[in-house]
């Protein structure tokens, strides 16, 4: 299912937190970019949205990495998003 299809909803509440998750089209680009990639750098995903600013995506990122929606790791002197669902 694509996470274009949540648009409709507004909100994600996961489980583990109180609050909920504004799914707007920035977090959905993002979440779309991610399940086909599985991982993609920071830099590449703010390179393939020129649209919005580094800050931007990085609140976004920041946002979904707290809701455990993404896994962010330093991989030498680049920031990698993972799927949660990631094998390594």
């Amino acid at each position: 299912m694509p996470m274009s299809s949540l648009l409709e909803t507004g909100s994600v509440v996961h489980p583990q937190q109180r609050g909920s998750l504004h799914l707007d089209l920035l977090t959905v680009t993002i979440l779309d970019h991610l399940n086909e990639q599985t991982v993609i750098s920071l830099d590449t995903l703010v390179y393939l949205m020129p649209q919005y600013t580094w800050n931007q995506v990085f609140h976004c990122v920041d946002q979904l990495t707290r809701y455990k929606m993404v896994v962010l790791r330093r991989y030498r002197f680049e920031y990698m998003l993972f799927s949660p669902h990631f094998v390594a």
